[in-house]
């Protein structure tokens, strides 16, 4: 009996014993495998980002796109004069300038060098006498500020000349004509007893009446661009005529066949063109059956040889003629300035998405957002995107979701 007793308590202690260690071992024993698998994940994703293959991702457009030839169209007026006109160039080539501003001056026919050089004898023969007679003997604090004025300006328009100064010449010039005329109004005021000099200020007064019945100056009606080169078509090619062109029309401009001149206009030539810089006109002809443009639509047009220079269009209306279609189109809010002396270019017109081509397998999901690694030297960028499309199985068709991000052409990625 007492080996059979012993025998009963020794399975009670083990079933106690076994039940006092099997909570506490198992929660060791989870915590240490999930200790171990956060070590080794860890681990694996730092040896798989050190060892991932690569991808270089390429940026592309995507849409529908269209290649031909573009017309530019500006809205532009062009001023003419005799042909065996003088013209002095006042605005700069292509400049800016607001209304009021003069642009040119234009000597007619009747203008000649030797009347100009008989004015400067008079005027020099006026300071000879002011430097003989007039100023030999005075006391004129005022004039005396005058000269030194006169003076200074000189100074500066030599200096500039020699290519020393800085600032405008043409200012300069002006402003030491303003003083001249100062000047010798109040010496006519300061002395207007002095016959001789009477009769000198006559002499030039009346050779500068006879200069200026020669003389037409040519101010600005309006803020615009200044232009002095021409080719010819813009009585042709305007914002007032480009609506009613034709594919034929458009054929016309791009091989270069001039318009014929009325007998008005035969004996003028262009002086100048006026500007609007803020909106332009492009008529588009390309060779194409099935595209059918939408009037109102927003197409991209890619002008080649100015950098990919792209801007926006606005179709206002089409036509086509066998396989010629003719897009006329208003480019709203964009400078003339790239197209000021542009007649035709070749173009691509389309709806074009930018974006940039990655594989697939470069796709990593960070955060609940989609995004690819982008590797750079020792460096690794998660950039999220937004995915644009699938163009096949294997690539996908992304945009970065904020902007200045890494991930640009020629940038490496990481495959998972």
């Amino acid at each position: 009996m007492a080996k059979r007793k012993k025998k009963i308590v020794s399975k009670r202690a083990a079933r106690k014993r076994r039940k006092g260690l099997s909570l506490p071992a198992a929660v060791l024993l989870v915590l240490a495998a999930a200790a171990v698998l956060v070590v080794s994940f860890v681990f694996l994703r730092r040896f798989f980002l050190r060892n991932a293959s690569t991808a270089v991702a390429r940026e592309s457009t995507l849409g529908n796109y269209y290649y031909g030839t573009l017309v530019v169209a500006r809205n532009e007026r062009v001023t003419e004069a005799e042909s065996n006109t003088t013209v002095d160039f006042v605005a700069s080539e292509g400049s800016h300038v607001n209304r009021g501003d003069t642009i040119c001056r234009v000597y007619s026919s009747g203008y000649n060098q030797t009347e100009i050089n008989r004015l400067q004898s008079y005027r020099e023969e006026i300071q000879s006498y002011h430097v003989g007679q007039v100023f030999s003997s005075y006391v004129d604090a005022a004039l005396d500020n005058e000269n030194r004025e006169i003076a200074s300006l000189a100074q500066q328009v030599r200096t500039m000349v020699h290519g020393k100064g800085v600032g405008s010449l043409s200012n300069l010039e002006r402003q030491l004509t303003s003083a001249m005329a100062a000047r010798k109004n109040y010496l006519k005021q300061k002395y207007p007893d002095d016959q001789t000099l009477n009769e000198l200020y006559k002499i030039e007064n009346d050779q500068l009446k006879k200069i200026e019945s020669w003389t037409t100056t040519y101010t600005a009606t309006e803020d615009c661009r200044i232009s002095f080169y021409t080719d010819g078509f813009e009585s042709m090619v305007n914002a007032n005529t480009y609506q009613t062109m034709t594919p034929e029309d458009a054929k016309q401009v791009i091989r270069g066949v001039l318009p014929e001149r009325t007998t008005v206009s035969r004996g003028n030539s262009a002086i100048f063109r006026t500007v609007n810089e803020d909106e332009w006109y492009a008529l588009f002809l390309c060779q194409d059956r099935d595209w059918n443009p939408v009037v109102g639509e927003n197409y991209q047009m890619q002008l080649s040889g100015f950098d990919n220079y792209m801007v926006r269009g606005v179709v206002e209306s089409f036509s086509r003629i066998g396989s010629d279609l003719l897009l006329r189109m208003r480019v709203p809010q964009q400078s003339v300035v790239p197209m000021l002396n542009i007649r035709t270019c070749n173009a691509t017109v389309g709806d074009f998405v930018s974006g940039i081509h990655v594989p697939i397998r470069a796709l990593y999901t960070l955060d609940n957002s989609i995004g690819v690694v982008v590797q750079d030297g020792g460096m690794q960028t998660f950039v999220a995107v937004t995915v644009i499309s699938y163009p096949d199985s294997e690539t996908a068709f992304v945009r970065p979701t904020l902007e200045g991000s890494p991930l640009m052409d020629g940038k490496t990625v990481l495959l998972f």
